[in-house]
């Protein structure tokens, strides 16, 4: 059994939507794309394709815009989202058999973040034009580590380990979209009780990404060992890109809607302004299909489900495509509050093949379950409230392998620490609160 103890502190406040701690960030590399917004249809599970009514439902399907009210709209979205991190290290016995999982790190990281669209609709006879103004964010990098090392040797005659180093990886930055969206719909009666749309949804994309790696080591050791103050590793890039999506939903009969969203791959330019890897990468093409069932009942109940397509396999050849699956149920009470459930299942991508020639076993499975509620505030004005929880475990390099502290003096006797070559065990725990405000004229 090796003679680092590692001691955990983590505790960060960002001020950014949807950060999945250092999986997407450090792991993938590309970030973690924001699929859906809207409240209402994040209690549902995130199902909207067929379904939303709000105006970021956009995200989901640009259709989505054709069947907002006539005249002026207006949303303001508001997130938390709390995760919890939890990584541990396989334990042996004498006889090198494997016993359990230790675990020598925990963090809680809280988030925050807005997104606003604006909206207007208007009808002529059997045909309405609606167009929307969204600022929202589209991909999120951020994520921190901190980590206490420690020499354990002789703690067990009851001496404090001392701190050997102080370890950091802070990976900060968002790509933002500003996104317009337009939606040509016929209704094929006067009632609006039937109606197809058409949508298109176009978005400029820009922002940035700064990755801080780190070791600062500690006074005690500078005084037993020749080490640098600081052994830091940094990277910066910019970014910039167009993306469009189209979609397509009708209300096929009385009782069933339909949904179609293609949102293309397209390449992100990529600036680095403190190497020469300019390297641009590209993101996946999305194919997301959706139906919304309402049956006869006294209350009005709705049902919605989404399959979606994501083709990793436009990143590289060592992804595998995933599909991912959305449902959900809405009741609407006479004179109280809607209550909202559903589920989700995602799937992030399989990396089969680090560059340094390590695997990543995968792919990596995220439930989540769902609920919230929706009501009137005062006449025009709405207010939806969504919670989620979910969860995920994968295995990964030791993000500071043992042999960065291979130093002569910090370590006694004939003992050297050494990299391991087994995966450490992470198991995060999202909960995430979602408010928006719409007001319509």
């Amino acid at each position: 059994m090796k003679n680092i103890f590692l001691s955990i502190i983590l505790f960060s406040m960002m001020g950014h939507l949807f950060a999945y701690s250092l999986y997407e960030n450090y792991e993938l590399g590309i970030g973690k794309r924001i699929s859906h917004l809207d409240a209402r249809s994040t209690a549902m599970g995130g199902a909207g394709t067929a379904g939303g009514d709000n105006i970021l439902d956009n995200m989901v399907n640009p259709a989505n815009t054709g069947f907002l009210n006539n005249g002026w709209g207006f949303q303001l979205l508001l997130d938390v989202t709390q995760l919890e991190e939890n990584r541990s290290m396989p334990m042996y016995n004498f006889f090198d058999s494997y016993v359990d999982d230790a675990t020598y790190a925990s963090n809680t990281n809280f988030f925050t973040d807005i997104a606003f669209a604006v909206s207007y609709k208007m009808r002529f006879e059997n045909l309405s034009f609606a167009a929307a103004l969204d600022y929202k964010p589209f991909t999120n990098f951020n994520a921190s580590y901190e980590e206490q090392v420690r020499n354990n040797e002789g703690s067990d005659f009851d001496n404090y380990p001392p701190i050997i180093a102080m370890n950091y990886l802070e990976s900060d930055g968002e790509i933002y979209s500003i996104g317009l969206t337009t939606a040509l719909t016929y209704h094929r009666d006067e009632f609006l009780l039937s109606n197809s749309a058409l949508g298109l949804s176009l978005n400029i994309l820009s922002g940035d990404h700064k990755l801080e790696r780190k070791i600062i080591w500690s006074e005690f050791a500078k005084d037993v060992a020749v080490l640098s103050d600081v052994e830091q590793i940094r990277a910066d890039r910019d970014f910039s890109a167009l993306s469009f999506a189209l979609g397509m939903k009708s209300d096929i009969s009385e009782r069933v809607s339909a949904g179609l969203m293609f949102n293309p791959g397209f390449k992100m330019k990529v600036d680095s302004a403190l190497n020469d890897n300019n390297e641009d990468f590209d993101y996946p093409s999305v194919v997301r299909l959706g139906v919304q069932y309402r049956p006869r009942n006294v209350m009005r109940t709705t049902f919605h489900c989404d399959v979606e397509f994501v083709q990793w396999s436009d990143i590289s050849d060592f992804y595998d495509n995933v599909t991912n699956y959305y449902f959900g149920v809405e009741h609407v009470f006479p004179h109280a509050p809607s209550l909202r459930l559903g589920f989700n299942y995602v799937t992030s991508p399989n990396v089969s093949v680090k560059d340094d020639g390590t695997s990543i076993p995968g792919p990596v499975n995220i439930p989540t379950i769902t609920a919230g509620t929706g009501f009137k505030v005062y006449e025009n004005f709405f207010l939806d409230l969504s919670g989620e929880f979910s969860h995920r475990k994968y295995e990964t390099m030791d993000l500071f392998p043992d042999g960065f502290y291979d130093h002569q003096g910090l370590w006694s006797g004939t003992y050297r620490p050494e990299d391991r070559t087994d995966p450490d065990t992470v198991r995060e725990y999202y909960i995430r609160l979602k408010s928006s405000l719409t007001f319509r004229w």
